[in-house]
């Protein structure tokens, strides 16, 4: 079940995902030294996390914590606290909904006019640029095209790619690593990699890991290209695809189209960091290339142990409740959790139809709406009793009794 704590600490472990992602995606030696593929399935991962906010109590562990978390949540803890509004639940729904459809609709239209725009400015690419591609693959049709709008090379399109690049003048070497480059990003669908993307982000619009894995997938998009080429490519072809690069890096500016979200760039010229790391990567692509695989199966283990560990254990607010609050004798210098779980809370349904939550021996009188919608399914219910109900117990008692008084 989704529940306040279960999207609090969801946000908590995947914004831990996404920095370690992000350091890791920093360290050119960690890259040389495993590979992207590890990047990738941490990013999974942390997808996979993001996309199932749930906790499962029957096989949770909660962790109470009554220092940190607990005076972070104190000022939300009448929406932490099971009682809160009946209204409550579907507004957080409703927003939730409303920003999923305002981010789709805006994603939808940018990409529109990004689409339109570079058509408006573009026009078949001559006979030269469509020979380099025939060279790349004899049987590949896709289509080049001559775009004024843009400053670096690009693929475009979802179901009809193609590839876009600039009107300037390039050289025979340069002109066949752009295209050898974007052919390459086509036959790997990474279009789709970074659509799959985006559609993770405008449902899940509202955690800010997203946001960071966003970025981190574009770069390794572009790191996965790279080494895909590179490992074909001997040290001298490597240093022309370099200069390529370089030449690509400095003829561009800032674009009349900012295609960044929807298309695959050849050089991203507002990551000045990233194009350095590509550059490094590409300079030692022949270096340390047996992969350890033992290390790799173990920071994969790591990961995977995570993903489990982040679904066993929950961090929960632990506060002392006031004596005046506990029904009964409460020993002394004794704190009761407020950690609601099968041992410490049930239900109470009254003859009318009502429930009362009972919490540490607290009463809370609870909608029965909420027990109706599922919310409270983790507790168990047990009936109202009072002095006038017959049961089985008061049956046995009374058959007891009446023996004795015969005896």
């Amino acid at each position: 079940m989704i529940t306040i704590y279960s999207l609090f600490w969801t946000i908590f472990n995947c914004s831990i995902m996404a920095l370690i992602i992000f350091v890791l995606r920093t360290r050119t030696s960690f890259i040389t030294k495993y590979g992207t593929p590890i990047l990738y399935f941490l990013i999974i991962c942390c997808i996979i996390r993001v996309l199932f906010p749930v906790e499962f109590p029957d096989f949770q562990y909660v962790i109470g914590d009554s220092t940190v978390y607990s005076k972070l949540c104190k000022p939300l803890t009448s929406l932490l606290f099971p009682t809160f509004p009946d209204w409550f639940l579907p507004l957080l729904i409703f927003v939730w909904v409303c920003g999923s459809i305002f981010h789709f609709i805006r994603l939808y239209i940018s990409s529109k006019d990004v689409q339109r725009a570079i058509k408006d400015t573009s026009c078949e690419a001559d006979g030269r640029v469509r020979e380099k591609l025939k060279e790349i693959d004899p049987s590949c049709k896709l289509p080049v095209y001559t775009c004024s709008g843009i400053t670096v090379p690009v693929l475009a399109g979802y179901f009809h790619p193609a590839i876009y690049i600039p009107d300037y003048s390039y050289s025979d070497m340069e002109l066949h690593y752009i295209l050898l480059h974007e052919y390459t990003h086509w036959k790997r669908k990474d279009i789709w990699k970074k659509f799959f993307v985006n559609i993770i982000w405008v449902v899940i619009w509202w955690n800010p890991a997203v946001y960071a894995v966003r970025k981190e997938v574009s770069n390794l998009i572009e790191f996965r290209c790279d080494r895909k080429l590179a490992i074909t490519l001997s040290d001298v072809d490597i240093v022309d695809y370099l200069v390529a690069l370089r030449s690509s890096f400095q003829r561009a500016h800032t674009p009349m189209i900012k295609t960044s979200l929807y298309t695959i760039e050849f050089v991203n010229t507002a990551k000045r960091h990233t194009i350095s790391q590509r550059f490094d990567l590409l300079i030692s692509i022949h270096e340390n290339s047996r992969r350890r695989l033992f290390s790799q199966g173990i920071l994969i283990l790591l990961a995977s142990l995570w993903m489990v560990a982040s679904h066993y254990f929950i961090l929960q607010p632990k506060y002392e409740t006031p004596a005046d609050a506990f029904h009964g004798d409460m020993p002394d210098n004794q704190t009761i959790s407020f950690i609601a779980d099968k041992n410490n809370a049930y239900l109470e349904e009254q003859a009318d139809g009502s429930y009362i939550f009972y919490y540490n021996n607290i009463p809370i009188e609870v909608p029965s709406s909420e027990v109706e919608s599922g919310l409270y399914d983790f507790y168990p219910i047990v009936k109202y009793k009072n002095e006038k109900s017959f049961s089985l117990n008061n049956l046995l008692s009374f058959l007891k009794n009446s023996f004795l008084k015969q005896e």
